[in-house]
């Protein structure tokens, strides 16, 4: 999974929303979250939520994206090497931990199930936690359509298109699973073309190729429902609610979900 995040680091700045959170989202976590004062960690180094709590620590397994993409550590925040699944910190040590789209990098149920049981070790009594979603939808998306709408101009952003062919192809419940390879795979079979695709929708070339990044990879990302990831928070949770991120293209299926009153 690191050389996928390798790979990926080296053309973060092609990326966008929904895959990197827009302004209206980051302000999501501050707004439902009350983060101004809290001691924060965060699962990965996105670098938009890198300035958000009193102290953060952020733990991220590729010190390649820690070198690549976090802003640097301050006197207040910090980068570290770590498992999001064996955490380096102690228990019940932080009032908040945020991640962005930090359950769908994980390939199935149980390894969810892991994460969250992770979050609720290290809060304090009190704490909280968000974590923006890749939520597919109850009923996968028929991939013809899917190719009809975005050669007329109705989907916004090449970064789009990949989730909705993403989400589209994955497995059963509860996994929701995708190997990315077949991500790649079913992109090309929809737009063997990429010449047409980009003078259809305007998306440069370099955009569109930041897909290759996954022929290589070993890695998979799932796409469970809300429903069934705010079930699987409840066995750690006491209160699990999804609240709106903004009004981007796509937000429908990235809500933050909000968790609160951790069960030990």
């Amino acid at each position: 999974m690191t050389s996928h995040w390798d790979a990926i680091r080296r053309h973060w700045q092609l990326l966008g929303p929904p895959l990197r959170p827009p302004p209206d989202a980051v302000e999501t976590y501050e707004r439902e979250l009350d983060l101004q004062s809290a001691h924060v960690l965060l699962l990965g180094v996105t670098p938009e939520l890198a300035d958000l709590g009193k102290t953060m620590l952020a733990v991220d397994e590729s010190a390649s994206m820690i070198a690549s993409i976090w802003p640097g550590d301050t006197g207040t925040r910090k980068a570290v090497i770590g498992n999001w699944l064996d955490l380096p910190i102690a228990s019940n040590s932080v009032d908040a931990v945020i991640g962005d789209g930090c359950l769908s990098a994980l390939h199935s149920s149980t390894a969810r199930l892991h994460l969250l049981a992770e979050i609720e070790r290290v809060l304090k009594p009190g704490g909280r936690a968000g974590l923006r979603l890749f939520a597919g939808p109850e009923a996968p998306d028929d991939l013809a359509a899917v190719r009809e709408l975005t050669l007329a101009g109705g989907v916004a952003t090449f970064h789009e298109l990949k989730w909705r062919i993403a989400m589209s192809c994955t497995g059963g419940y509860p996994d929701r699973a995708i190997k990315v390879k077949a991500i790649l795979k079913a992109f090309d079979a929809l737009f063997a073309d990429r010449e047409e695709l980009s003078l259809a929708t305007g998306w440069d070339m370099a955009v569109i190729g930041t897909i290759d990044v996954y022929a290589t990879s070993q890695a998979s990302y799932s796409f469970a429902s809300a429903a069934v990831l705010v079930g699987e928070a409840s066995r750690h949770f006491g209160r699990g609610r999804l609240a709106p991120t903004g009004t981007y293209d796509m937000v429908e299926r990235c809500p933050l979900l909000v968790l609160e009153q951790p069960r030990r």
